[in-house]
């Protein structure tokens, strides 16, 4: 898809009671296999032992810690070592084990996800999840064999020390709340096939359809929460989701192809000021989730059905979606 993003507070893992779930199929049986790295690399008591620790682990030395880019893992070694032997990194460490104290619950969510996504697609791998502290160097690694994670990213608000290149808006998201279901898209997003053409109602429902999977797969998670928004937020753009449409026809957006243009209301942005002040960022992909909503309950389609159309001006003549 289109824009994929890994940018992607007492921090419980956010569940629904069963009677708030939406309707979903039962998933797949998976087991994720589990390494907590951090607790190995944090015995290391000399660079040597963090040399041993890279050598023992591979995949992660390579993917996470980029150790492709020197020279020799001995020099990368040194350098995790002294970072590991810094007083600050205590902290970081500690805050980290007490964010994910429920560390558990998120394994399950994320089972339950790639489980279902397994009934769609049974082709789905099951990955390996590896967790680590390294002093806010990465945030996560995801591919089809491996979940990554930088735990010192999701600490949450309270976090002693946070990440300096990543805005607040986005940061607000950086907790165990929001991280099953950031590992969970990237992960399902492969499924969607991206439409034909380049409009902005190409790329708004190349947003929309991944999130419509997103959200049949974690049927337990507030919808607010998939995409990244407020309570306010959310609430909003549905008080206010005829005035955002009828900019969108108003403006003639639908079928606009300039890049520039498009960002405005599909990219990161902590308002999109266009519409109003209280808009929030992506709405394009909120809008596209709304249009892709309104076509599955209009046409009753199958998710594979829906995921594999790339006639998206199809989609959107067929959905009937006219807020208001």
């Amino acid at each position: 898809m289109r824009g994929v993003l890994l940018m992607i507070v007492p921090v419980l893992f956010s569940s629904c009671s069963p009677e708030t779930c939406r309707d979903s199929v039962a998933p797949v049986s998976v087991k994720l296999e589990v390494e907590r790295l951090e607790e190995k690399l944090f015995q290391a008591r000399t660079a040597k032992e963090v040399e041993l620790f890279l050598s023992e682990n591979r995949e992660f030395s390579d993917f996470f810690l980029d150790a492709n880019q020197y020279p020799s893992d001995s020099i990368l070694a040194t350098r995790v070592f002294t970072l590991i032997s810094n007083p600050s990194i205590d902290t970081l460490f500690l805050e980290s084990l007490q964010a994910f104290n429920a560390f558990d619950e998120m394994v399950d969510q994320i089972e339950q996800a790639i489980g279902r996504l397994k009934y769609y697609y049974p082709e789905t791998t099951t990955p390996k999840i590896q967790t680590v502290v390294t002093g806010l160097y990465k945030d996560l690694f995801i591919s089809n064999n491996y979940i990554m994670i930088g735990m010192d990213f999701f600490i949450g608000e309270n976090a002693s020390y946070k990440p300096l290149d990543i805005p607040n808006y986005i940061l607000r998201r950086y907790n165990s709340e929001h991280l099953p279901s950031i590992i969970v898209k990237f992960i399902s997003s492969q499924y969607a096939a991206q439409g034909k053409g380049e409009s902005m109602l190409t790329e708004m429902i190349d947003f929309g359809k991944a999130y419509y999977l997103l959200s049949k797969i974690m049927p337990c998670t507030p919808e607010r929460i998939l995409i990244g928004y407020t309570k306010e937020e959310w609430n909003d753009t549905f008080e206010y989701e005829s005035i955002i449409w009828a900019n969108f026809i108003q403006n003639e957006l639908l079928y606009e192809t300039s890049h520039l243009v498009k960002q405005k209301f599909l990219a990161e942005r902590p308002n999109v000021y266009e519409i109003g002040d209280k808009c929030p960022g992506r709405i394009g992909a909120w809008l596209g989730w709304q249009i892709v909503n309104a076509y599955a309950e209009k046409t009753g389609v199958t998710v594979q059905q829906l995921m594999a159309e790339t006639d998206h001006n199809k989609i959107f003549t067929q959905s009937g979606y006219k807020p208001g």
